[in-house]
């Protein structure tokens, strides 16, 4: 299964329901589909209901063409689950990677009789490494030899999978009045901006960018509801003495990164 970044996903399950006196006589067909370390014992009920890990009684419907006639025994079933962008994923460098979501039906005819099976074998729901940043940094009105000291330009990470995220950043080589040509003015280098983890820290303190991709500790937690913990990035630049004024622009590049499920 693969999760839709800030949504949900639709996931189709089918059955076939069988009722030895009469198809028609079945009253309810319900789906109940849960990470297997949960199992249908734990997820049965509608309030055992979690978004990460438990979707009870989703309802069923008949399929066309199928219980037309008192005397027919079976009918095929369809339902669909929506599961949000945080279910709890069972692939590999995840909390649970032996684990598998799984589904169970359950039939109640009309004397209040019913059954329930298990599927025979369950599927992998896939880490989703997504987030969202706040869109860009503008460092200010800055002259040589002046800085933003302590960093103060701040990116807010909202995490929108279903792992908890580092990040790598990285950036051009120079910011320029005529980005990307960079064939005027006094090109300012990628080392010149710094960032930190932690608010108020020094523009020395700060770790200078670089054009290779350094990950970065972020420790966003794994969203577990619609409300995820965010995470922010502190920024600054120095500006060498010499620069010539201008309006300086370039590019940076902030990578999501599928954290250690310690920091999840």
């Amino acid at each position: 299964i693969d999760l839709v970044e800030s949504s949900t996903k639709a996931v189709t399950l089918t059955a076939t329901v069988t009722d030895s006196n009469s198809c028609q006589d079945l009253s309810s067909v319900l789906a109940y589909v849960y990470r297997s370390g949960i199992g249908y014992t734990g997820c049965d009920t509608a309030g055992e209901a979690n978004n990460n890990y438990c979707y009870p009684e989703v309802s069923c419907s008949v399929d066309g063409g199928t219980c037309t006639d008192n005397t027919d025994g079976s009918a095929d079933y369809t339902c669909t689950v929506n599961l949000q962008y945080y279910a709890d994923p069972t692939d590999t460098n995840t909390q649970y990677p032996t684990e598998f979501w799984m589904d169970t039906i359950k039939a109640t005819d009309d004397d209040a009789a019913s059954g329930n099976t298990e599927v025979a074998a369950g599927v992998k729901l896939n880490s989703l490494t997504a987030f969202n940043i706040t869109g860009s940094i503008n460092y200010g009105g800055l002259g040589p030899e002046e800085s933003n000291n302590p960093l103060d330009q701040t990116v807010t990470t909202t995490p929108t999978g279903n792992v908890g995220l580092d990040q790598e950043h990285s950036g051009s080589d120079n910011m320029c009045t005529d980005y990307p040509t960079c064939s005027g003015g006094t090109p300012i280098g990628v080392s010149y901006q710094k960032y930190a983890l932690a608010s108020l820290t020094a523009y020395s303190s700060g770790t200078s960018l670089s054009t290779s991709a350094i990950e970065v500790e972020l420790n966003v937690p794994k969203p577990t509801s619609g409300s995820p913990t965010t995470m922010d990035t502190w920024w600054g630049i120095f500006i060498p003495s010499g620069t010539i004024s201008g309006a300086y622009s370039g590019e940076n590049t902030i990578t999501a990164v599928k954290g250690e499920t310690t920091n999840w």
